[in-house]
């Protein structure tokens, strides 16, 4: 687990089980944090109590990672997926959500209506435009084959919020595989969380389109499920952005790699017991 501010990352790690005025106090006496991240809070939906009004559920959205202060962020809720839109690179810092068995056995059509993200000012985000000729496919992060139960999750899955100039022999390979894979294990174990983006270190990365869309160097997805015992399972895989084809455990590693490599802390809201021990191994045999 990456550890940060003192009180300021706490309070945002568990943003689930505190007020949402403990968060706003916590933000403001931040110096490393200006007031948008705590509209960012609010762009959560949470109510008063730290409750989540857009989930009737009321549950704590383990899939979300602490919120982000070293770059731009811009927290956007979809039906079926949340979104960290980065303005400045124009593809997404993360997207995160919970799979359900019942959402793999939807019936609904692939749209393939590709389009701008309504909630991203219209130049911050790709257009069909940018990728025509680029020679890279628009790839998903959250799936279309995970959003088959909802016609506005489909069409919301499109939006270029969610896409990543991805090269297609990724994009139809070993990225498919996993997304296979992590359909699978939604079957298996009912439900699992999912976190997934772009890699980016190169000081000035390849860009496609009029709008400057960013091309990654690489590409993460970290999974995590609680059993039946309690006992919290992760694991992470990495995939540099080139042609490969190689079985999926030999992109796999810790959880804990993969925050060192993005500078994201995931699962941030499980105890911290639990979190560090499910984030500092692996074992490829517990998702089979």
């Amino acid at each position: 687990m990456i550890k940060k501010a003192i009180g300021l990352l706490a309070g945002i790690a568990i943003i689930g089980g505190v007020s949402f005025d403990q968060i706003q106090n916590i933000l403001s006496r931040s110096e490393q944090v200006t007031s948008k991240a705590i509209e960012q809070a609010k762009s959560l939906g949470l109510d008063k109590k730290g409750t989540d009004k857009k989930s009737s559920s009321k549950k704590m959205r383990l899939e979300i990672p602490a919120f982000l202060t070293d770059r731009p962020e811009e927290v956007i809720w979809h039906d079926g997926y949340t979104v960290s839109f980065n303005r400045r690179t124009k593809i997404p810092n993360w997207v995160a959500w919970e799979l359900t068995k019942d959402r793999t056995e939807g019936t609904v059509g692939r749209s393939d209506d590709f389009q701008p993200d309504p909630d991203v000012k219209k130049g911050s985000t790709a257009e069909d435009s940018d990728y025509r000729g680029s020679g890279y496919d628009r790839g998903h992060m959250c799936p279309a084959a995970d959003n088959k139960y909802s016609e506005q999750a489909m069409t919301e899955c499109f939006y270029f919020s969610n896409m990543c100039p991805q090269l297609h022999s990724l994009n139809g390979g070993d990225w498919k595989e996993l997304e296979e894979k992590c359909r699978k294990w939604a079957r298996k174990y009912e439900n699992i969380y999912i976190v997934c983006g772009p890699i980016v270190y190169s000081s000035y990365p390849k860009t496609i389109g009029q709008n400057k869309i960013t091309v990654p160097d690489a590409f993460y997805k970290v999974i995590m499920r609680q059993d039946n015992d309690g006992k919290a399972k992760g694991i992470g895989y990495v995939f540099k952005h080139k042609k490969q084809n190689k079985p999926l455990k030999e992109y796999a590693v810790s959880i804990d790699e993969v925050e060192k490599l993005t500078g994201i802390d995931f699962f941030s809201k499980l105890p911290d017991d639990v979190e560090d021990k499910m984030e500092a191994s692996f074992n490829v045999y517990d998702w089979q």
